[in-house]
């Protein structure tokens, strides 16, 4: 029986919880699919499923049930049911999907209930939405995740209610006195609750969206929709999208991420063109997005990908600007970056990176004793080497980039 990614990692983790995890190797080149990454879809097909397959592994339509699902003989995909809005078929539907089963990781409740046109409703009446899709899901021992907040909206979008912490009318118009208001209504079953939120803006607002949602609630966060509306064109989106994933990859309070959507009638946010599993240009890049696991090893020798990284500081991800490549990671001085790599037998080894950066050194640790020193001499993408011992087995390698601007593309480790 094929079990979901999710899943698999969920129940790994409860049985070896007192254990720290086993390594995975993959190859230096090897698609890596992502328990966090997910897509909003409302028809998703086959070959859709097959594309999506090598970095994407739930998905979900703001619906209790759905008619998709992956190919028998293809990866599993988890599909996460929601009780969108405050309807009493809702809960009927969400406890006959959960008897019936497959048993799905987390259940969904309560679509923007901040927002006119979706769920709109007060937070005392939120709450108790909440508290019956719990009681449904409890019975599965399934956790639930909500809201699903909309960040913020015009005063004559915005719902208003007594608030009881404030004592009088509220207009909320930002979701953070919101969730304050529902959590009240909720009670004790509000703390290190996982909530979601959307976001439409820019890299900045999703990650303060993130911080908040986390410093209110304590538990983790879902970006159950993402998008750039504003976005000047497809390349735009791209390197949007690039950032947003990368940073929610690397950040353990987001456990999980759908972007929206997987056809739109906005081309640019679409996922996949009209032809069945034809992906767009920002749905591939979606799918080749790296992920920044601790127990992710990649075998050497073999050429990495600078965003193949397992930690970061002052180094983030963008569209490639050297020859070949999907991305490199950008430092605006003093950045590194740390690779977890499997060394198949010790010995020296020789080391290329490639690089675009002011003059400077790179120099390359591990467990904190150097390894090695690059000279960069000039500005320009080329090509430097080095040689260094290494031994057998899983490490980490720090790769401590010059303290002026630097983009690397990949380092390559070969006997």
């Amino acid at each position: 029986m094929r079990l979901p990614l999710i899943a698999a990692l969920a129940t790994l983790a409860t049985a070896t919880a007192a254990e720290p995890a086993a390594p995975r190797i993959v190859g230096c080149e090897d698609a890596v699919r992502s328990a966090k990454r997910g897509v909003c879809a409302n028809k998703l097909g086959a070959a859709d499923f097959a594309a999506l397959a090598p970095g994407v592994s739930w998905f979900y339509n703001w619906h209790f049930t759905t008619d998709m699902a992956a190919p028998a003989d293809g990866p599993a995909f988890d599909f996460i049911p929601m009780v969108w809005g405050d309807f009493e078929g809702s809960y009927t539907g969400l406890e006959q999907r959960l008897a019936a089963g497959p048993r799905p990781p987390v259940v969904f409740a309560i679509n923007e209930p901040n927002l006119k046109g979706q769920a709109f409703i007060t937070p005392e009446v939120c709450a108790k939405a909440f508290l019956r899709v719990k009681a449904i899901a409890d019975k599965h021992s399934i956790p639930v995740v909500g809201p699903h907040m909309a960040l913020g909206s015009s005063p004559g979008d915005s719902i208003t209610a007594f608030d009881p912490l404030e004592k009088k009318d509220v207009t909320y118009g930002w979701f953070v006195p919101y969730l304050k208001a529902f959590a009240h209504f909720v009670g004790p079953a509000a703390k290190d609750m996982p909530v979601g939120v959307h976001a439409y803006k820019d890299i900045h607002e999703l990650k303060w969206s993130i911080d908040a949602a986390h410093k209110q609630t304590g538990g983790p966060v879902w970006m159950t929709e993402f998008a750039q509306w504003s976005a000047a064109d497809e390349r735009a989106e791209i390197a949007f999208m690039m950032q947003a994933v990368d940073h929610m990859e690397r950040t353990p309070h987001v456990a999980g991420y759908a972007w929206f959507k997987e056809r739109s009638d906005n081309a640019r946010i679409s996922m996949f063109a009209s032809e069945p599993g034809k992906l767009t240009a920002l749905g591939e890049a979606y799918v080749r997005m790296p992920v920044h696991e601790a127990d992710l090893f990649y075998r050497l020798p073999g050429r990495l990908q600078a965003e193949r990284y397992r930690a970061a500081d002052k180094a983030d991800i963008a569209t490639t600007a050297d020859g070949d490549g999907f991305a490199d990671m950008v430092s605006g001085g003093g950045g590194w970056l740390d690779l977890n790599v499997a060394v198949d037998a010790a010995g020296q080894m020789n080391i290329a990176l490639r690089i675009d950066a002011e003059p400077g050194t790179i120099a390359l640790s591990r467990s904190g004793k150097p390894l090695a020193a690059i000279k960069v001499a000039k500005a320009g993408w080329q090509t430097v080497t080095a040689k260094a011992q290494l031994p057998a087995g899983t490490q980490t390698i720090r790769v401590q980039l010059p303290e002026r601007r630097a983009r690397i593309n990949w380092i390559e480790f070969s006997r």
